[in-house]
């Protein structure tokens, strides 16, 4: 893989992007992203994207050009003294200086402007004028007449105005694929009023039968030529056809246009292929005559996974029995019907969500929610929402953390086991934050370097006194100023964006719906707290820096 290109996987994409824009170290401007594949599961979406990294000049230029400016200011500065007796000349004759009109033309050709600098005595702005300033840059295109009326009424000068607009080009539509099966992977779990969850109604498998209608690909349109502010024609981009996503046991119809499956089973988007698959079931135990298992979809396992074997999957894995010693790791959920007895061996790690009856002496880590009866002496990871609930709710011993929220009844024991419990912040997004205010400050730096230049050059060019050479460094530094002010401000969008994340996750909550004993501590954010004293429906939250705590919230 080159060495600006980086795969990532992940739930949410804007975390991915955070996570691109970190390992590349620049902002999401400089930064292509592909999304390569798009799952969905029962708790959300699951992505795979592509991020190149855009080599961009804006700072580089910035600097060349500002060494250059600079070494023709110190020049000019040393004639600075030449000004006053030159301004006293001019007095003395009573030189009379016509307005003057620069056009200036966007990179892509699309926008002209023009800047009137007022006169000294002389002829005021005139729309003839205006008209042959156009037609001298060659603009006969999108002509603003009536914003070149009000310019030439309200006589405004030293403004740069919009004077005429190019018509864009619309390109066409790529082709789509209209899915006529349930792509979403969100389904709905029943709990019971005792708290007990019905894990028989998850339908987890879609099932379709042999000549269902799978998908109807709709083709790409034609696109829309334009044009820029010189008349010329702006080619449009035609719709992009796709390739058709077929992958195994599934039939294209004669028109090309319809994927039809060839056999009964689970239909799947894998690498953004429909397939039609058997899901790969154990009717037994995980154990010697099955020894670890690897497969590309779902695995199903009717009885135990024993311990020192492993299961490898790219989607979901669910357990009938109980997982005892044993690691599972998955691209997709994990739903154990029972749960996990790791004798602390047991490791289960998942991108998406999981779902046990009961998580005992384990290591668990899982990109998404977890929802379980009782988490016992083991060390989870939650990258969302933690909920403890069924009949007992309970979490003692170990460490427990999430990003967003843990739920439980019962915390700690009469015992004073040391339980510890985490949410809040997450440092990869401490650390981009970081990194995003110091190249804020080097570039509000370098748009005051090229504010001061612009406005010395703008003087000088007022009396006249500028070379064509100097005309042409004038515009770049026009350009260039507005392209480091678009970086600061998409900086400054960015770093909003940032703060508002992290004050959401440092305000991580730990609800308690019943007990929390001494030997527990709370952990939100920066700030920590010790129960030294038994507690009963109760929220912990962080506010003004320190770690509150409330009433129960449901």
């Amino acid at each position: 893989m080159a060495a600006n290109t980086l795969i990532l996987q992940g739930r949410e994409l804007e975390k991915l992007i955070l996570e691109a824009e970190a390992h590349f170290k620049t902002s999401r401007d400089n930064i292509d992203v592909e999304i390569l594949e798009e799952k969905k599961n029962i708790f959300g979406k699951q992505y795979k994207i592509k991020a190149t990294y855009k080599y961009s000049p804006a700072i580089e230029d910035i600097e060349r050009i500002i060494g250059s400016i600079e070494k023709d200011l110190e020049a000019a500065q040393l004639s600075q003294s030449n000004f006053d007796i030159a301004d006293s000349n001019k007095d003395i004759m009573q030189k009379k200086i016509d307005c003057e009109y620069e056009v200036s033309i966007s990179n892509n050709g699309m926008e002209a402007y023009l800047l009137v600098y007022p006169p000294v005595g002389g002829k005021e702005i005139d729309k003839d004028d205006i008209y042959k300033a156009l037609e001298v840059k060659n603009v006969k295109n999108g002509i603003i007449n009536e914003e070149i009326d009000k310019l030439v009424v309200e006589k405004r000068y030293n403004n740069r105005i919009l004077v005429a607009k190019g018509k864009p080009a619309i390109d066409g539509e790529d082709a789509k694929i209209i899915y006529n099966f349930d792509i979403s992977k969100d389904k709905k779990i029943h709990i019971s009023e005792d708290g007990k969850v019905d894990y028989k109604e998850l339908s987890l498998i879609r099932n379709v039968s042999e000549g269902d209608i799978l998908a109807t690909i709709v083709p790409a349109t034609k696109g829309i030529n334009g044009e820029d502010v010189f008349g010329n024609e702006i080619k449009a981009r035609d719709g992009k056809q796709i390739s058709i996503p077929r992958g195994k046991n599934v039939a294209v119809s004669e028109d090309g246009l319809q994927l039809v499956s060839m056999i009964n089973g689970e239909v799947k988007l894998i690498d953004n292929k429909i397939s039609v698959l058997p899901v790969y079931t154990v009717e037994g135990n995980v154990d010697n005559s099955t020894g670890n298992i690897k497969f590309v979809g779902k695995v199903v396992v009717k009885g135990n996974v024993l311990t020192g074997f492993s299961i490898d999957a790219d989607d979901d894995v669910e357990v009938y029995g109980v997982v005892e010693g044993a690691v599972i790791k998955t691209k997709g959920n994990i739903i154990l019907h029972r749960g996990i007895q790791g004798m602390n061996r047991g490791e289960l790690v998942c991108e998406g969500d999981l779902i046990a009856k009961f998580i005992e002496n384990s290591k668990v880590h899982a990109k998404g929610s977890i929802k379980t009866d009782a988490i016992m002496h083991s060390t989870v990871y939650c990258g969302k929402k933690l909920e403890v609930q069924g009949k007992k709710g309970l979490i003692v011993g170990g460490q427990v953390k999430a990003s967003d929220e843990i739920k439980a009844k019962i915390i700690g024991s009469p015992m004073a086991t040391v339980t510890e419990l985490e949410v809040g912040i997450n440092p990869g997004v401490r650390k981009k934050y970081e990194e995003l205010k110091e190249e804020k400050d080097r570039s509000y730096k370098n748009l005051i370097k090229v504010t001061q230049v612009v406005d010395l050059l703008s003087k000088l060019n007022q009396r006249g006194e500028l070379s064509d050479e100097k005309k042409e460094a004038l515009n770049k530094s026009i350009i260039l100023k507005l392209q480091s002010q678009k970086t600061l401000d998409s900086l400054e969008k960015e770093i909003k964006d940032i703060e508002s994340y992290i004050e959401e996750i440092s305000n991580g909550k730990i609800k308690v719906e019943n007990i929390v004993y001494p030997g527990t501590k709370i952990t939100i954010g920066s700030n920590s707290m010790y129960i030294r004293d038994q507690v009963q429906y109760v929220t912990f939250y962080r506010s003004a820096a320190e770690i509150k705590i409330g009433s129960y919230e449901p």
